[in-house]
């Protein structure tokens, strides 16, 4: 097959996402450090935090949409019944926003190669759901590292309004590209978000399992590879 666009999920393909409980207690207690001007307890910053964890994934998985962080936010003011001020409320965005694309980013050099050598051939467009972390810090986490001049452009759920595997989300990488989706081919680690929706809108895929394998023994991807070294030699 000819393509002329691959299409790549950001979170646990082209980089991993960090889900620790380090990076969940850090932002615990920056949370709890506004939250205690309001009385809130230490305890009860911990409930309020996890709360927005389990609200994302519940949405996340039921809607095909992700929640921005202020829309998080937003969340624990109606939990907690009154607004935070303005200062602290901006504050916990972003630091939240932040935080993992400013200390935990790790992209290797292998990845980094990879995305230069395939953009020499194709159209390279990110298909991203994010979390904490927008489109906008994704992007400027990528052009700090010289890679994002590679890339044609990304579709991020909290700009769009839409995640995996809603087909608009693949229909919007066909719009910025030019190409049909039989000219495309999407590569993600998650059967249910990136294979599943590329397959609906008659894309190729490939599960990658190089930082998450979860998915490998019941996907219906057209390729299973685990290094993007083999993705290069599949596609090169």
């Amino acid at each position: 097959m000819n393509y002329k666009t691959v299409t790549l999920d950001f979170w646990d393909t082209l980089v991993f996402y960090p889900m620790t409980d380090e990076i969940f207690m850090e932002r615990v207690e920056h949370a709890s450090g506004i939250f205690r001007d309001y009385d809130i307890s230490y305890e009860t910053s911990i409930m309020l935090m996890r709360s927005i964890y389990e609200n994302f994934e519940n949405i996340w998985h039921n809607e095909s949409r992700t929640p921005t962080t202020p829309e998080s936010f937003r969340m624990i003011e109606r939990i907690l019944g009154y607004c935070f001020k303005p200062e602290h409320f901006s504050e916990l965005v972003r630091f939240n926003e932040k935080l993992v694309t400013d200390k935990y980013f790790s992209l290797t050099p292998q990845v980094a190669e990879a995305i230069k050598r395939l953009a020499g051939k194709y159209s390279l467009v990110i298909i991203s759901d994010t979390g904490f972390e927008p489109g906008r810090e994704i992007r400027n986490a990528l052009k700090s590292r010289g890679v994002y001049q590679h890339i044609t452009e990304g579709v991020f759920s909290d700009e769009t309004g839409f995640s995996k595997p809603d087909k608009r989300a693949f229909q919007k990488a066909a719009e910025l590209s030019g190409s049909d989706f039989s000219e495309m081919i999407h590569i993600g680690d998650r059967e249910a978000k990136d294979i599943a929706g590329a397959r609906s809108v008659g894309m190729s895929t490939i599960l990658f399992t190089g930082f998450r394998d979860t998915d490998k023994n019941l996907t219906t991807a057209d390729h299973v590879l685990s290094t993007w070294e083999d993705i290069l030699n599949k596609l090169l």
